[in-house]
Formats: structure tokens, sequence, C-alpha cells
């Protein structure tokens, strides 16, 4: 696929420039390259402008993600799910994990910028795929794929942005500098694009990685749940729910390559790796974990007990000379007997990597293989979900997919929608939180079985949002959700333990912030980049960043 697209983004690079200027000598086209006018003729270039805007959702500010961008992995580390806790401030984006973050802040612009050469993409195909003559039918349905992901794009730019320049043609240079568009009439166009799509796409895509009807409905309901619009959110996900999707029986094998056709993956960024230069590169790890990502005690003490109430246990670690947390000396026992989402999604103590972790009792000291990276993460813990242990190539080109949309988001998104809308059966809105609950290797309690059948609103939406952050941790839904939910001020502590010795020999344990981060309601919305405003003379940086 990466050939094709420095093919097709030659052409569509020239053809965006053909279209701005006048007629002169320099416009005429070149006779070995292609151009706006020879270009758009047959099927197969199409196919190729649709694969151009697939590829380009494989950025790493996109839905590849390494511990330098803001993927989805790294978007869990700006929030209350993990961080680079032995890092420091050097990694990109701790500034913004740590509250201090700015409109200069590297990343901050390059998401913009990745969004924007999607729909840039999307917008060149969509303005030209009527000059091919090929079947009416699949030229709608290219359309169609082209649609949903520039409605994808513009959900993650106004959850982070809010408004934002809308553009749905592609731009001349006279036309560049535009202004920015009030986020609810972005969402209001994205809401018809997307339904429009829906009556068009297939339920069935014709080869893997292609927008199908779900994925456009399973978009249609985000965007509206997003958006507190619940009864669109609702309509939206019962339609996903009739199309024959079903939870993966093993959440285990769900985030490995063996996972990636399963029945509950609706829409997925496709790799292809390694050695095919367009893998992903969440999967590198050099034979141990990725000391550079850390999940939290917090996000591992949100995976309760397989009796589906919290731990009691406070003992993460064992006592260093000084009195406090020893993070190379973690206590095993306090992860045990835990919803076994956890080992799936999190390293943690007592876990093996290819062979290497866990407690050897016979060594003298028997914490020495625990952590195979070079450096002990403060919280204790490692990031799992997408790493694959016996994948020893220490590449970042692997060929595992990336989820962008799964049954289970959609099953607790409308679970909290029925909630938020209110006139629905208690039991109703729990067999969607069971259903996740109770796959084959879960198997967690149901809701009735732990918290009984009389919970208020307030409640029963607090068991919803706890099962997103477990269920969903790392799939970059935690970053958002903290954001419409505004708990952003309650996500600031991240926390480690320290261990007292007492007079009769024994240790108390207390938990203990091992980094603050700083919050404002402003940083419910990031600020434009410096550099765009530059640019463009027409854009207003966000209220709060002036």
């Amino acid at each position: 696929m990466k050939s094709i697209n420095k093919f097709i983004g030659l052409a569509l690079l020239s053809g965006a420039l053909l279209t701005s200027c006048s007629d002169s000598f320099l416009q005429r086209d070149s006779l070995t390259e292609s151009s706006s006018n020879t270009f758009w003729q047959t099927p197969d270039d199409a196919l190729m402008a649709l694969a151009s805007c697939y590829d380009a959702l494989q950025s790493n500010q996109l839905y590849n993600s390494d511990q330098y961008s803001l993927g989805p992995l790294y978007m869990d580390c700006i929030s209350d799910n993990g961080g680079h806790f032995n890092w420091s401030g050097w990694m990109e984006g701790y500034d913004m994990a740590m509250g201090i973050h700015t409109p200069s802040s590297s990343i901050i612009g390059s998401y913009w910028k990745d969004c924007y050469e999607v729909i840039s993409r999307c917008n060149v195909l969509i303005a030209n795929i009527d000059r091919v003559d090929m079947d009416a039918s699949q030229k709608a349905i290219y359309q169609a794929e082209a649609k949903t992901i520039r409605a994808l794009m513009y959900i993650n730019l106004t959850m982070t942005y809010q408004d934002v320049p809308f553009l749905t043609a592609p731009l001349t240079i006279d036309e560049a500098e535009c202004e920015k568009t009030d986020r609810a009439a972005i969402v209001a166009h994205i809401m018809t694009d997307l339904q429009d799509a829906a009556e068009v796409l297939p339920q069935n895509a014709s080869s893997r990685g292609h927008i199908t009807k779900g994925a456009a409905l399973s978009l249609l309901g985000r965007v509206a749940l997003y958006n507190e619009k619940w009864d669109d959110a609702i309509a939206a996900y019962k339609q996903v729910q009739g199309l024959g999707y079903s939870l993966d029986p093993s959440y285990a094998k769900l985030f490995t390559q063996s996972g990636e056709t399963s029945p509950e993956i609706i829409f997925a960024v496709r790799y292809e790796g390694p050695g095919m230069s367009e893998g992903a590169a969440f999967n590198a790890h050099w034979n141990t974990p990725l000391e550079a990502m850390n999940g939290t005690i917090d996000l591992a003490d949100a995976y309760y007990c397989k009796d589906g109430k919290p731990t009691t246990d406070t003992k993460i670690a064992e006592l260093n000379g000084g009195g406090g947390l020893d993070v190379s000396k973690p206590n095993p026992a306090h992860f045990e007997n835990r919803d076994p989402r956890l080992y799936s999604t999190l390293f943690v103590p007592g876990m093996l990597w290819n062979g290497k972790g866990g407690i050897d009792t016979s060594a003298s000291n028997p914490y020495v293989n625990v952590y195979g990276g070079a450096a002990a993460s403060l919280s204790t813990i490692y990031v799992y979900k997408y790493f694959d242990p016996t994948d020893t190539s220490n590449s970042w080109d692997n060929g595992q997919d990336f989820y962008v949309v799964r049954y289970a988001e959609v099953l607790l998104s409308l679970a909290e929608a029925m909630v938020q809308k209110g006139g629905y059966a208690y039991s109703d809105v729990t067999a969607l939180v069971n259903e996740v609950r109770q796959r084959a290797d879960v198997n967690m309690p149901t809701v009735e079985e732990v918290e009984g059948t009389s919970l208020s609103k307030d409640e029963l939406l607090e068991v919803i949002k706890h099962e997103r952050r477990v269920e969903l941790a790392f799939e970059g839904h935690r970053f958002w959700d903290i954001r419409r939910w505004k708990i952003g001020a309650e996500t600031t502590k991240v926390y480690g333990l320290t261990i007292t010795p007492q007079n009769d020999g024994s240790f108390s344990y207390m938990r203990s912030v091992i980094q603050q981060r700083g919050w404002e309601d402003r940083m419910n919305f990031y600020p434009i980049a410096d550099a765009e405003l530059f640019k463009n003379h027409n854009l207003v940086q966000n209220d709060g960043w002036k």
C-alpha cells in the first residue's frame, strides 16, 4: 500500500496545484507523471485514491502509536490510565500529561496536521471520482467510505479542539485561510454523511479493512454520544446490534494478530508486517515490556477481584532502605484473583514475558527477573495490550491491526446513552454491560450480582463508566471520556505507595502521589498550534489559550 500511496500522493498534489492557478506555460500536464487531468481515468485510479485515504490513517499521530506520538496508546498515557513515569520531561507529550502544555507543544500541531491530511485525501476522491468511468454502485461505495473516514477525522478534531475549519472539498490557494466552523454545525453535517454512507455501504466488506455499514453506524453512534444526542446514538447503535456482530469469546486473543478477523472487530486500520514498510509501531519492545509506557496503579486496581468487588490489598511493593516504594521489589500477590482483562491489558508483577519475569524464590534476590526492561516503572506496571511477547523481531513494522471500533464499545456506549435518555428498563441496560463482562474468558459477575437491582441513574452511569475504562483501556477512548464527562480535575493524582516500618516489625502501607498533574478547565480542549495560527490569519485561538 505504501508504494501505491507514494504514487497517488504525487498525483493528488499535482491535481491540487493545478486547480488554483491561471493558464500558463507552467500549467501544462507532464507527459511522464500523473496530473489532475490524466489520473482520474480508470477504476484502478479510483481504488488507488481510496487506498491513499486509508493509508493516511496509519500516521503515528492517528492509528499507529509509539511512545513519541499522540496515537491511541499515547492518549491513555496522557490520561489517568498511564504515563511516562521513568522517562521524565524529554518525552513528547509529557507536558500535556502534566498539564503544562502550550500552543507551541509539538504534538498539538502534529495531530491537527495529520487529521487534515486524511481529510484532504478524502475530499480529493469525493470531488473527482465522478470523472472515472466505472460501475455507479461501486463509485457510490468508494465515496461513502471516504465520507466515513472524513467524518472520523472530524469526530477526532471536534473532540480535541472543538471548533475547527470544516472542509468538504479540495481547497484552492485563495481558500486556504479558512475560518473555524462551529462544532455543532460540523457534528450535524457529519451525522448526515454517516447516515447516508450507511445506506450505501455493504454489510460485509469486499476485502478486510474496508469501511462497512456497521462502521458508519458505529461512528454515527459515537459522534451522537459524544455530543449528548441520546436518541440518535441509541438508534444508530441498535442498528449495529442487528448486523451480526458478537463479542469474541477470548479477550486474551483479541489483541493479537490471530484476533484480527474476530466478529467483534467493526473497523480496524490494517497493517502488513514485518518487512512491508507499513507495519504498526506499537509492538516494538526489544523482547521486554516497553518501559517508556507505564500503566497506573489506579488503572490496575480498577480491574476488580473475581467477585466483582475492589481489592482491599494495598501492598503493591516492598520496602526500600528509605522506607518508601521500591519499584524493583513489586508484590505479585496484589494482582492475584483479578478480572482477567487485567492480564491482557497490563504487564503486572508475577506475569511472564517470554519466560522472563515472575518471582524466582531460589535467587538471592527473588525479584531480579521481574523486569526485563532497562528501567523499573514507578507504578510497577507496563502496558501489555497490543504487545505480543512472542514477536521478538523488535521491529517498528509489525502486522498488528489497530481496532478503531469494536462491538464492546457499541454495547457500552448504547448502555450509557439509554441511561442518559431515561425510560429504559434497568435490566435492558444492565444486559448490555453484563454481555461485555461475561465473555467466555472474562466471566465477571453481573451488575445485579454485585450491585443489586436498584442503582440510581448516577450509580448506574458510574458502573458503565468503570466498565468502559477497564474494557477499552489503551484504545484511545479514556482521553475523550475524561473530557466529555468533565472529570479532568479528578484524574490529576497518580498513586504509588509509601511503606513505613513500625516498632513491632510490621509495616504500614499508604497510597502516596508519585506524580501530580495539573488541570484547568481549558484543558477540556487543546489550543490551536502556534504554527497553524501563523499560517492562517483567519484562525482564532481557542478560549482559555489566547
